[in-house]
């Protein structure tokens, strides 16, 4: 997905932060001023730039391009700012990367549109500032909290990216395969896009790696598993039972496969317990990133609407997450919380995950497509 002339039409996915990008730009555009600093938020691999290469094109503005942990002196930072054309777009990639000293002068510029520099050294260096002109700086990093504090206040508008539908993804890698000059048949497409972890970037990177030694104009389910297997790339497994009707419905085994399937596709290694059923701990999931990383407890609940769970399961499940000296637990229900339950939880750190969250949840991940609730 790097076509230079890249817009929203091409885009797949991510439909409700394009729509608000577009309404943000035009809205600039009509007061024929440069739009507000943008920060948008997601994973590596999630398109991020790809998403601010498109909105530069639909203004027909200027664009530049850096990533953040490239400014290592003030000057890189000065001839970037200094050198912009009027209603220019900026993209600074990772900038949680951007080192303390230059996140504050950055600041001044998004905030004064001026840059102070000291020209000279000793008793006779002086103070010149610099005018900037007007310009929109897109900014991305993991999430909204790893924005440098001093910057994060600048900007006027914040999305945060999320997680791809396998359909949707399914479409990506045939966009991708076609930009290629490569046909892939439904299966192949759909193996792409369930070992991607849910991210374009990755998609893409995949099928450069895998698919295009190929060297085949057409491209089968067969030939995407013996590339898999040349390279070491393990599929995994769709774990989704095959479900219809509502979450009440659903056996306390089925109810707990959906939730690790769930997991696995939000970038958890999930797996289900011996005693399961909604009892003790269902799920063991690991998360290896950093800083965020290690084991986490799910227990999960299948209860009545009407039927709200109380702070002494919550007690015992606390207990157990402790003994087990896990990162954390999150118990999920097909109900909701008491008042005492939801405090609790909040004062020891379980997070609680009721029937709507969840259902938003298997919505943003693509798994409630057979379920109504």
């Amino acid at each position: 997905m790097t076509r230079t002339a890249l817009h929203y039409v091409d885009l797949i996915g991510q439909a409700d932060n394009i729509a608000r990008l577009k309404d943000f730009g035009e809205f600039f555009a009509s007061m024929g001023s440069a739009p507000g600093h943008i920060l948008l938020t997601g994973e590596e691999g999630m398109g991020r730039s790809t998403i601010a290469i498109a909105f530069t094109n639909e203004l027909g503005v200027g664009f530049q391009r850096t990533n953040a942990s490239a400014i290592i002196e003030y000057g890189d930072l000065t001839a970037i700012l200094t050198n912009l054309r009027e209603r220019q777009i900026v993209l600074f990639e990772n900038i949680q990367l951007l080192r303390k000293p230059f996140a504050e002068r950055l600041r001044q510029a998004l905030h004064d549109l001026k840059l102070d520099i000291i020209i000279g050294q000793g008793p006779a260096a002086r103070l010149h500032v610099m005018e900037i002109r007007p310009f929109t700086l897109v900014a991305t990093c993991p999430k909204k909290s790893d924005c440098p504090a001093e910057l994060l206040g600048e900007f006027s508008l914040v999305l945060s990216l999320h997680s791809y539908s396998k359909p949707e993804l399914k479409l990506i890698a045939e966009r991708i395969a076609q930009l290629a000059g490569v046909s892939l048949d439904s299966h192949a497409s759909e193996l792409l896009a369930k070992s991607c972890d849910g991210r374009p970037g990755h998609l893409e990177s995949m099928f450069h790696r895998v698919v295009r030694p190929l060297n085949k104009s057409t491209v089968s389910e067969d030939d995407v598993l013996l590339a898999f297997k040349a390279f070491g790339i393990n599929v995994r497994p769709d774990t989704l039972p095959n479900m219809t009707g509502s979450l009440q419905n659903l056996s306390g085994v089925d109810f707990e496969k959906l939730i690790s399937a769930l997991l696995t596709r939000m970038g958890f290694q999930a797996e289900m317990t011996k005693t399961s059923g909604d009892g003790g701990i269902d799920i063991i999931a690991v998360l290896d990133k950093p800083i965020f990383g290690g084991r986490y407890l799910f227990q999960c609940k299948r209860f009545a609407p009407d039927n709200l769970v109380g702070s002494p399961t919550v007690r015992d499940f606390y207990g157990a997450v402790t003994a087990d000296r896990a990162v954390k637990g999150i118990l999920i229900t097909t109900s909701d919380f008491t008042v005492r339950a939801q405090e609790f939880g909040r004062r020891v750190g379980v997070e609680l995950v009721s029937m709507n969250q969840l259902k938003r949840l298997l919505l943003e991940y693509g798994l409630c497509e057979n379920l109504d609730g």
